[in-house]
């Protein structure tokens, strides 16, 4: 079964933070946001984003996700 992860991260003069949401092959949402607490672009915001929803997703020991995101540059990465 396959489950979906939207992801987000963004970056203004206040700080950067993240946004996740998990949706399970029932259609069960998972959401969370993080604000980080480093200094950084808003495409590493972006990537800080991807990474901890996969590594959310490994802790629910999921095999296959179809990941989507509002940056074509992590997107095609």
């Amino acid at each position: 079964s396959i489950w979906k992860m939207y992801f987000d991260g963004s970056r203004n003069v206040m700080g950067a933070g993240i946004g996740i949401l998990l949706i399970t092959p029932e259609n069960e949402m998972i959401s969370y946001s993080l604000k980080l607490d480093f200094s950084c672009t808003h495409n590493m915001a972006e990537y800080k984003a991807l990474i901890q929803g996969l590594r959310s997703l490994l802790s629910f020991q999921v095999k296959r996700v179809h990941a989507f995101g509002n940056s074509q540059l992590i997107i095609n990465q």
